[in-house]
């Protein structure tokens, strides 16, 4: 029995082998299906994954022909601004070197100059030739005008006064500034009116406004104070003169606003101090100095006392012949002859001294309501000048005086600017000395009038 049941035993082990065997193979038969399938998926997805590997590059290889191409494009984009850039910053540069060689001009004190309105805001002068050409074009009418300054052109409308850079339209304002005396109470707008002829409307009526009456009370009582302040001498005290014990009063006065002949007295005056700076001339101080009441007026229309330019008197006997002078100058051409110091103009530092050639009989008589005194307040370049030490009458201009030799120049003669003659040297007269000081000039550019006082004496 035991034995039966362990051969049954073994055959059912024998047949379970037997089925696992079959289990076995077909487990492997379906293992090798499920891998051919996946080696066919995987072949599939291999050749799918090529596509799109292939299509990647061709996408990429369009990207990079177009990136290509954009940066192609920006590069000429880039460099045309560039240039571009380039070509404004040298239109700039040099604009700036036209504005600094301008800046750095010395300033024409002598005459009327345009300006131009900087960057900063400030004002800068024109070079002179194209200031000049400036100034021809606007006194020949024209409203626009185009200039080339320093190789760079532009277009000047002279109704909204600005400048423009043709290339850029960069836009500057630009003005005229006169240089006129602040005195003149002139502005620069209405000088530039001045400038124009009478048919393109100047305002000109044919009355002549380079004479100006004056109705300031405020005025009159000034120019009265200088008549009386003047008479005493430059140490303080009285003049015993006809006109010394006088009081001035004044009746009426006009100031002279000639633009013509302030150019002309403004060119010579730079003209004195060239040759002084060229010969190394360093004047004195005037000695003695003129009284308080001159020097404190003359401070107020800016004399540049300084420089050796001062405010002095001149009596002259006819209120006509004042008014010449007002219009063409002083000139010691047409001088009586026979001063004690020259053939020259004459300048005094006291009323009384000028109020002798006031008028006709200024030497035995006073001003009065019948026989009115005439005298011109003027600006004079007294520049270096010669103290005379006694008449010198056949004297046409000034004396010369040597000047020391430098390291580049030997020594040489340079003539004085004028002569004046101090109180107390010896004229030549029956009184012996001179009581009064006296300026003697000999150019008809080296004084300006500024005031004409009609006056009697009290």
């Amino acid at each position: 029995m035991e034995r039966e049941s362990l051969q049954s035993q073994i055959d059912d082990l024998t047949q379970k082998a037997a089925m696992s065997e079959k289990s076995k193979d077909a487990e492997i038969e379906r293992l090798k299906s499920a891998a051919a399938t996946s080696e066919k998926n995987k072949d599939a997805e291999i050749k799918r994954l090529k596509i799109a590997a292939a299509m990647s590059d061709a996408e990429i290889k369009g990207l990079k022909a177009k990136l290509e191409s954009e940066k192609q494009n920006c590069w000429w984009k880039m460099s045309s601004q560039q240039n571009s850039r380039s070509a404004e910053i040298e239109q700039m540069m040099n604009e700036m070197c036209s504005m600094v060689r301008r800046l750095h001009l010395p300033p024409q004190v002598d005459g009327e100059t345009w300006q131009y309105q900087t960057n900063s805001g400030e004002w800068a002068e024109f070079q002179d030739k194209a200031n000049k050409e400036l100034m021809l074009k606007f006194q020949e009418g024209q409203q626009t005008c185009e200039m080339t300054i320093d190789g760079i052109a532009y277009d000047y409308d002279f109704q909204v006064m600005n400048q423009t850079n043709k290339r850029t339209k960069k836009a500057r304002s630009i003005r005229f500034c006169s240089n006129l005396p602040h005195h003149w109470g002139i502005t620069d707008a209405d000088s530039l009116k001045m400038l124009l002829p009478v048919n393109q409307g100047n305002g000109q009526d044919g009355s002549d406004d380079r004479i100006c009456f004056v109705t300031d009370p405020a005025v009159m009582s000034t120019l009265e104070d200088l008549l009386n302040g003047s008479k005493r001498r430059h140490d303080g005290t009285g003049c015993d003169c006809l006109h010394g014990r006088s009081t001035f009063r004044l009746v009426e006065a006009y100031q002279v606003k000639n633009r013509e002949l302030w150019r002309r007295y403004q060119r010579h005056v730079r003209s004195i101090l060239d040759k002084h700076k060229q010969h190394g001339i360093k004047p004195r101080v005037i000695d003695p100095p003129v009284g308080e009441a001159l020097t404190r007026f003359a401070t107020d229309i800016q004399v540049d006392l300084v420089g050796n330019e001062l405010l002095l008197f001149h009596g002259t006997r006819e209120f006509d012949l004042a008014k010449t002078i007002a219009k063409e100058g002083f000139d010691n051409r047409i001088a009586r002859s026979g001063g004690l110091y020259g053939s020259g103009t004459y300048f005094a530092a006291q009323t009384c001294k000028s109020a002798q050639y006031a008028t006709n009989k200024g030497m035995q008589e006073k001003a009065s309501t019948q026989l009115m005194g005439t005298m011109l307040v003027a600006r004079v370049a007294i520049g270096d000048p010669h103290y005379a030490s006694g008449p010198c009458k056949n004297l046409t201009r000034p004396p010369t005086k040597n000047v020391s030799a430098s390291a580049s120049n030997s020594a040489h003669e340079i003539r004085y600017d004028s002569i004046i003659a101090k109180p107390g040297i010896p004229n030549g007269q029956s009184n012996g000395v001179q009581a009064h000081m006296e300026f003697v000039t000999f150019a008809p550019e080296q004084a300006y009038p500024e005031y004409i006082l009609r006056f009697i004496e009290e």
